[in-house]
């Protein structure tokens, strides 16, 4: 069969599998952004904190000698203890917001890393499909090449074999012939293996990329979970709609983010794998490419 051969019935039958890959890739790669969804986050808890002041009371050390009587001190005292105990419960309530301010900001950059990757996704699935495309165009390339190289070998020898009994007949020994003409196979000319290396290099990139995608979308569904759990303590108006917003607007981004990981991940499993030494180049197998164990490969 060949090396061009041999490479061609390696990826031939996994055409569906590329399409499927990149289709997918771009479905879930071109809907709303984690960051943009965290924008709007933001403004919520911007909101909330404009309107509501984080809380500065103060409570005044009575004065017990200015001349008070016992019932008046015993008031005094009693004031004081409750600003007291609201200055505690305010703090409190600070340091649990300021909390979530902070879980908010980290969450924010992560929003942002998931984006990245998502794009990268999106460009790798890309590249593998055009990759795909153009070992195909190649071997279509080839065939008519090889079939025009066969043809014009024919004609060649035809041609100079007309010449050689018309110049027998004619006695003429000066009758032109066809010669010179290379139509050779040239090794290298239009590589198919070239061609793969591009195509198994981008499907590498590409699953480290989804790789590294789901575990980003895995820790930061813990992390939301965790920010819920903290906004659900804070409690009041803006920990419901802390809550409700992640629920509607922001869970859905990374659960399909996190699903599609995986779901890429089970797609590339129908790719071959070449076997590659410690420089990185393809090791052969006699006259074919040498595929990892497991790799679907179908002669």
């Amino acid at each position: 069969m060949g090396f061009f051969g041999s490479v061609w019935s390696a990826v031939k039958s996994v055409g569906s599998a590329v399409v499927r890959i990149a289709k997918k890739a771009w479905e879930f790669a071109s809907g709303p952004s984690a960051k943009s969804a965290y924008d709007q986050l933001g403004t919520i808890l911007e909101k909330h904190q404009s309107s509501n002041q984080m809380v500065r009371a103060s409570a005044q050390d009575p004065d017990f000698f200015g001349g008070l009587t016992r019932n008046d001190a015993s008031k005094k005292l009693e004031d004081f203890e409750r600003n007291m105990a609201k200055l505690r419960e305010d703090q409190l309530y600070n340091a649990r917001y300021m909390a979530i301010q902070m879980e908010f900001s980290r969450l924010h950059v992560s929003a942002e890393l998931i984006d990245a990757s998502m794009a990268n996704v999106k460009v790798h699935a890309a590249s593998l499909a055009t990759h795909f495309q153009n070992m195909r165009n190649i071997r279509g390339l080839v065939g008519d090449v090889n079939s025009l190289r066969n043809g014009l070998r024919t004609v060649i020898t035809t041609f100079n074999y007309n010449m050689n009994l018309l110049g027998a007949q004619s006695g003429e020994s000066n009758l032109l012939k066809i010669d010179g003409v290379d139509i050779d196979k040239k090794d290298g000319a239009i590589s198919m293996i070239a061609a793969f290396d591009a195509f198994d290099r981008t499907r590498q990139l590409l699953a480290e990329e989804i790789i590294k995608l789901t575990q980003l979308a895995k820790s930061h569904n813990a992390a939301l979970d965790k920010l819920k759990n903290n906004a659900a303590i804070l409690g009041g108006d803006i920990g419901y709609k802390v809550n409700s917003f992640i629920d509607e607007s922001i869970k859905p981004i990374i659960n399909k983010a996190e699903s599609a990981g995986y779901a890429l991940q089970k797609d590339l499993c129908a790719l071959p794998v070449a076997s590659r030494d410690d420089t990185g180049r393809i090791v052969f197998d006699g006259e074919k490419i040498k595929f990892e164990e497991g790799a679907i490969v179908r002669d």
